[in-house]
């Protein structure tokens, strides 16, 4: 399982200014104060092009950064507003020069240093993003941004060294984007996947708990803790923890066709312990989530347990006893087990209760073969 990866939102500088924002522009003069002037008229330069920014006029917004760099070739908050610009018009290799620019003015600048390894992530290129993210932290410690980058990139890092046959390596880089940003989810989710696969359960299962404790919709990792718990045939968990998957991701198909194997063998384990309302509240239940169309023998099919098959279609008969869909596939695994005369009663079954049904009398011919 990959590791799953939040986006980055760019820093922007947002005002409470409605309508249009003029810039009154002034010649230089001579006088005594003009170096008080051209400062003013580039901080109203600046703040306007910022202003076009965050409103998403990024042509316009670097028009005003250039007349910036007219009058202060220097202007490190320039050249990074004017290289978010560029990055916003997937002009990347022009934005990384904006922004190598301003590192270059101004080396612990914490926001150039971190938009440049935004723009090597973005590329590919994992272990110079990680660099530009640790210089950046080194520049502010409490640059936020940095740090969930970095976090994201480690994450990263680690899945690409276990993917490679490096799981040791690749566990260290997640417990390192942890130790960088203990919030980020997705480390804890693919600590959670690697122990599993090492069949340290107990631990896979507090990673996946800690991923959902940070992300409350994390739909893969209440999956992924279902699944622990069916292989432990803890039933009753494992329905708890696809409630909660399928509660943020209702069309999770996987999670899905967990959740009907489950509730289909919790059913059938609280029926053979006598409470056969509770086994058919779970028949129930199955049928609300998953819908009638469902047909187990799809389920089923790929595990070559058609007994398990037979059991899905009784059950579905119990609940709606002319389900015509029900009937025909019953037949058809009837069939399957070289059952012809209870293939047929089943099949002649459902076309009594769907006469049109020509799929029915298609698996009905089969059975005289």
């Amino acid at each position: 399982m990959g590791s799953t990866e939040k986006d980055v939102e760019n820093e922007i500088v947002r005002d409470s200014v409605d309508g249009q924002v003029l810039v009154k522009e002034e010649p230089l003069s001579g006088s005594g104060n003009s170096s008080g002037k051209t400062s003013s008229e580039r901080k109203n330069a600046l703040s306007y092009a910022n202003i076009l920014r965050s409103r998403n006029k990024f042509v316009d917004a670097v028009a005003v950064y250039e007349s910036v760099f007219e009058r202060d070739g220097e202007n490190v908050e320039a050249y990074i507003g004017k290289g978010i610009c560029l990055q916003m018009q997937n002009l990347g290799r022009h934005a990384y020069e904006s922004f190598a620019e301003a590192v270059r003015l101004e080396p612990q600048n914490a926001s150039a240093l971190t938009h440049c390894g935004i723009l090597c992530k973005d590329e590919g290129r994992l272990v110079e993003a990680a660099e530009m993210y640790q210089k950046a932290l080194k520049a502010d410690p409490s640059y936020k941004l940095a740090a969930e980058c970095l976090a994201i990139v480690l994450t990263d890092l680690g899945t690409s060294l276990k993917l490679a046959g490096n799981s040791q390596e690749g566990i260290q880089k997640y417990y390192e984007a942890i130790k960088i940003d203990p919030h980020y989810a997705p480390a804890y989710y693919n600590l959670g996947v690697v122990h599993s696969e090492m069949m340290q359960y107990d631990t896979a299962l507090n990673f996946y708990e800690r991923a959902a404790v940070e992300r409350p919709m994390y739909a893969e990792a209440y999956c992924n803790m279902g699944v622990i718990y069916k292989n432990r045939e803890d039933l009753e968990s494992a329905v708890a923890c696809y409630d909660r998957c399928l509660a943020v991701s209702p069309n999770f198909e996987i999670a899905k066709n967990n959740m009907a194997i489950a509730l289909t063998d919790l059913g059938t384990k609280v029926k053979l312990e006598g409470d056969i309302n509770q086994g058919v509240a779970y028949y129930k239940k199955l049928f609300a989530i998953i819908g009638t169309m469902l047909m187990p023998w799809v389920l089923y099919k790929d595990r070559e347990n058609l007994d398990k098959a037979v059991e899905c279609y009784k059950i579905a008969l119990s609940i709606k006893p002319n389900f015509t869909q029900s009937l025909n596939n019953l037949g058809v695994v009837y069939t399957v087990q070289g059952k012809m005369d209870a293939a047929a009663s089943m099949i002649e079954k459902a076309i009594v209760a769907n006469p049109t049904y020509a799929e029915a009398y298609n698996n009905l011919g089969v059975t005289y073969l």
